[in-house]
């Protein structure tokens, strides 16, 4: 089937944000970072969520020096206890999909909190995978404009992509075409 990833429909998104409000709640669990997975980039005329793209060639697992990312199966995962914070992925991500952050751990002596030095933490997507619905940015949209895709998805989307360009591109041919559009 090959990698999947969250693409969104910005003829859809209407900016709400329940995308983000349903993946930082996913996260808001004890031993994970409560931070959204996903980005939503707004302009006068669209918004959209970026999300990673567990890309085949993964620009960001190539330039981690610890291994922190890594290919597990079809997606691109997280080894937190690897991660330096020298943010080689965050600048090689081409999506923007990769953060670092601050994590700061907490301990109780007595009625003390202490407080740990802060350790980075890599936040991306991981496509909810340890939730059996899939990706809660997804099941948490109101208007359907995300959609977990693989390979195949695209590769048919392509396709009927491909066919209208060419229908398109008949009316400027000299000799009458036939296109099956199926």
């Amino acid at each position: 089937m090959g990698s999947k990833f969250v693409i969104a429909d910005p003829g859809l998104c209407i900016g709400c944000q329940t995308c983000m409000a349903g993946c930082l709640l996913k996260h808001s669990v004890p031993g994970d970072i409560p931070k959204p997975r996903l980005n939503l980039v707004t302009t006068l005329t669209i918004s959209a969520p970026i999300v990673c793209h567990h890309c085949a060639d993964a620009p960001c697992v190539a330039s981690c020096p610890e291994g922190a990312l890594y290919f597990d199966g079809d997606r691109v995962a997280v080894k937190q206890e690897r991660c330096i914070g020298c943010r080689s992925c965050v600048l090689a991500c081409p999506y923007g999909a990769v953060e670092v952050v601050p994590q700061v751990s907490a301990s109780q002596l007595g009625n003390l909190t202490l407080e740990s030095t802060p350790k980075a933490a890599l936040v991306k997507c991981d496509l909810c995978y340890d939730r059996e619905g899939g990706p809660a940015c997804v099941a948490a949209c109101p208007t359907g404009g995300l959609m977990l895709v693989d390979e195949e998805e695209l590769a048919d989307r392509q396709r009927k992509r491909r066919m209208k360009a060419a229908v398109a591109s008949s009316a400027f041919s000299s000799v009458p075409l036939n296109m099956d559009l199926n």
